[in-house]
């Protein structure tokens, strides 16, 4: 039965994913003393709105992975979240980083390159060391 059940895994969809980490990052949320609402329409990137423990409101775009989207992103006031997505493991870090000031600091690094010049955004499929230093201040630690 365990190994029937085992040759059924599959990689999970997108959407599965995203599911699974939108469930992550919600727990990380409560346990670190905010207040997690999901709006009732997926508008203007916003797929999250957090109460800080300070009582702040944010609007949230969730990601697997750092990133930064000016046409879709920028100038709204949006939070970027997502975790380290090298690591899979439960209790992995996340950030919550505010898309402008994220936006800015790739820019400065890879603002000559085509994808920034003609798209305006990036994405990064790991954290290297140098985004690590600019993102520890962002990070939400396991409780």
């Amino acid at each position: 039965m365990v190994q029937e059940a085992m040759a059924r895994v599959r990689e999970p969809t997108a959407n599965e994913l995203e599911a699974a980490n939108r469930a992550e990052a919600t727990a990380l949320l409560i346990r670190n003393g905010y207040r997690v609402y999901r709006p009732e329409a997926d508008c203007y990137g916003e797929d999250l709105i957090l109460r800080t423990p300070s009582g702040e409101l944010r609007a949230v775009q969730l990601k697997g992975r750092p990133a930064v989207d000016w046409k879709k992103y920028g100038k709204k006031s949006l939070w970027m979240l997502f975790p380290d997505p090298k690591s899979t493991d439960l209790g992995r870090k996340w950030f919550l980083v505010p898309h402008d000031q994220f936006y800015e600091w790739v820019k400065g690094r890879h603002g000559h390159t085509v994808s920034m010049l003609q798209d305006e955004g990036w994405s990064y499929p790991s954290v290297p060391r140098e985004l690590r230093r600019f993102l520890d201040e962002f990070a939400i630690i396991p409780s």
